[in-house]
């Protein structure tokens, strides 16, 4: 019988599987790592520049690495509705545009996030090991002489190689071994599998 303490002081082992999945797929994101590095070395060495030239000057001695005097003329005399002003704010808008979006969308990954229902235990598997796996998997299969792996975001394709004449049946028993093992390895995202089978004369 279980008491209302019992069911109150019960962890929702729901919440805990939705917690312990976002945990691994923040763990696991790709993340977008040499734009913002260019990024940051652009910006840096404006930065760097600017600040130069406005030390230079207010000593008295400009560089004049950067062409002031003449961008300040054009300045003062070009309005905002000139032409060659509106396609330098939009190329530039673009190139922000451009860096939101590379910086949201995820990079490709390396890793393939496992579910373990527990948010203090993450677990992955990189790409090359998921090959082993699938691959194994597949070879495991009567009449398989060897197999290929491609891994795709969340697809893959299984290239099999058969000495088999007769071998109508062998993608279906193949493409069932591979769900049997990512089965067991329980991969937080669904995998597409696509299998191919190759006669190769024995």
């Amino acid at each position: 019988m279980t008491t209302v303490e019992e069911a109150l002081g019960r962890p929702d082992q729901s919440v805990d599987a939705r917690r312990a999945r976002r945990v691994a797929v923040h763990t696991f994101r790709p993340r977008r790592s040499w734009p913002a590095v260019i990024t940051g070395i652009v910006v840096l060495a404006l930065a760097v520049v600017s600040a130069a030239e406005v030390i230079a000057a207010l000593a008295g001695n400009p560089l004049r690495l950067i062409p002031v005097g003449s961008a300040a003329g054009y300045a003062a005399t070009t309005t905002w509705s000139a032409p060659s002003v509106q396609i330098a704010s939009a190329v530039l808008a673009l190139i922000g545009l451009m860096l939101i979006v590379l910086a949201l969308a995820p990079g490709n990954g390396h890793w393939t996030a496992l579910r373990t229902d527990d948010p203090a235990l993450v677990v992955g598997l990189t790409r090359p090991a998921l090959r082993r796996a699938v691959a194994a998997a597949a070879q495991d299969v009567s009449g398989v002489d060897g197999a290929d792996v491609a891994v795709r975001g969340n697809r893959l394709r299984v290239h099999v190689r058969t000495g088999l004449r007769d071998s109508a049946d062998l993608p279906a028993r193949v493409t069932e071994s591979v769900e049997h093992r990512l089965a067991e390895l329980a991969p937080l995202r669904n995998m597409r599998i696509n299998t191919d089978v190759r006669y190769t004369e024995g």
